[in-house]
């Protein structure tokens, strides 16, 4: 445990921190601070948290604070083989490169016991918020399904650039909107915030994003590059306001099942 906590210090310390050595596209870089405040203007379009941040407010209790875990959970161990899955769909070893990336930290970079699964888990056990079986026939994998179906038809290598960065450019409001939903008591807060699953990715997704940006800078050069790119990192972002909205329909739906029970 010490061994862990020492290594967390490190990983949440050293900042800024890079996923790999970056000589061209870092944090100050000009093109690097236009896009990526143009892609969160794009995404932000969308209201994506309008109807779970409504639905965690109206229902804040343990069965609310169970469903988004399970839920996220789901999502979480699903991470590392999209993004494999996507890499896996390109040919060029310098891209695959880059690309590959974010799925090494997701599963614990150079130490398993930084898995991010597995460090939720570990979360959630914290403040007594087991993983439950949702009653409805709905699930998160619905829209998993959706999101993996639009990768395989994603036919060019921007395409899937675009769709990598769509995952990474609401990061940090999505761990917020995972936080908030979490936290079903006042004293919740507190617990979370010291658990090595949200000082990493507080620290992280900003990081995240960055790289991501990079690689469209890096890889999308043409008019046509930016064109595929564009397309599908709407598609990824439509995928964000499925996941939330879904998330908030399992939580009324399961709010409701518990107050008929």
């Amino acid at each position: 445990m010490e061994t862990q906590e020492l290594n967390l210090n490190t990983v949440i310390e050293n900042e800024p921190r890079y996923l790999i050595p970056e000589d061209t596209y870092d944090y100050d870089h000009p093109e690097v601070i236009h896009y990526t405040d143009y892609f969160m203007q794009e995404a932000a379009k969308l209201n994506v948290f309008v109807n779970i941040n409504a639905t965690i407010q109206a229902h804040r209790s343990l069965i609310a604070a169970q469903t988004m875990a399970t839920a996220w959970y789901d999502f979480a161990k699903y991470v590392p083989s999209f993004i494999t899955k996507a890499v896996a769909m390109t040919d060029d070893p310098e891209r695959q490169h880059h690309l590959i990336q974010i799925a090494y930290d997701e599963l614990g970079g150079q130490d398993k016991n930084f898995i991010h699964s597995n460090l939720f888990l570990e979360a959630i056990e914290k403040t007594s918020v087991p993983l439950i079986h949702i009653s409805s026939s709905s699930s998160i994998k619905d829209v998993l399904n959706w999101l993996d179906k639009t990768l395989t038809e994603t036919k060019t290598q921007s395409g899937i650039v675009g769709l990598l960065l769509s995952f990474e450019i609401i990061a940090e409001e999505n761990i917020e909107t995972l936080f908030n939903g979490l936290c079903y008591t006042d004293k919740c807060d507190e617990i979370l915030s010291k658990t090595p699953f949200f000082k990493i990715h507080r620290a992280d997704e900003t990081e995240h994003i960055r790289h991501s940006v990079a690689n469209f800078l890096r890889f999308c050069q043409t008019e046509k590059d930016r064109q595929d790119f564009k397309a599908s990192f709407d598609m990824g972002v439509e995928y964000w306001q499925r996941f939330w909205d879904q998330i908030a329909r399992l939580i009324n739906l399961e709010v409701d099942a518990q107050k008929s029970a």
